[in-house]
């Protein structure tokens, strides 16, 4: 009797000893983290243009969690949650003044692609990767330079009065030894930012996955 309970009690630990190791192998090749740098700006007009890094738009950092799920030879899906700072560096203006205006919109934000195409060639595989996401703002700053010196812009943060970034995603990449290693992506917004304006974000990132 004692041999069965004994039996039994070590059967027990096996199987939850067994689903513990194939769940931390799981994540030990499916999560990861990311960080990189953001080059962001604003459409007045809600065109698709991309913001271009040295001109004057504003560039900040990204970094979250990855998960990639799903996995086939040449395709998978991917969620990710990560913290984003994005905005724009603008400047305003005419023959006589110009004033200079930066801001800074904080977002966690939950990105989707559900659709990810891989080659598969081997150890090193490009992708392109198409989906969506949703960001929800934790915070503002923003300022202006209506002279020699940078002064809180209230009324610009009062404009900026739409917490929520809803948009689509599209990525191109490379994946190294099954796991996402260097990603380029574009964010375009899809709803406005501001109330009384068509506002739309506009964010182009560049991660590396750890």
């Amino acid at each position: 009797m004692l041999l069965l309970f004994y039996l039994s009690s070590s059967a027990q630990t096996f199987v939850s000893d067994s689903s513990s190791s194939k769940a931390g192998k799981y994540l030990k090749e499916n999560l990861a983290f990311k960080v990189g740098g953001a080059v962001s700006s604003f459409a007045h007009n809600g065109g698709i243009e991309a913001p271009v890094p040295g001109s004057k738009s504003l560039i900040s950092w990204h970094a979250g969690l990855v998960m990639d799920m799903f996995r086939k030879k040449h395709y998978q899906t991917r969620v990710e949650l990560s913290y984003i700072t994005k905005g724009a560096r603008e400047t305003f203006g005419n023959d006589r003044i110009e004033i200079e205006s930066v801001n800074k919109l904080q977002y966690i934000q939950l990105s989707i692609l559900p659709l990810i195409l891989k080659t598969n060639l081997g150890k090193v595989s490009p992708y392109i990767g198409l989906g969506g996401y949703y960001a929800q703002r934790v915070g503002i700053k923003s300022k202006w330079k209506p002279g020699a010196e940078w002064e809180d812009d209230a009324i610009a943060a009062g404009n900026l009065d739409k917490k929520n970034d809803v948009g689509y995603s599209v990525s191109v990449g490379v994946y190294v030894r099954k796991k996402s290693f260097a990603e380029l992506r574009y964010d375009g917004g899809l709803n406005a930012v501001s109330s009384t304006s068509n506002i739309k974000n506009r964010t182009l990132t560049l991660s590396i996955a750890l």
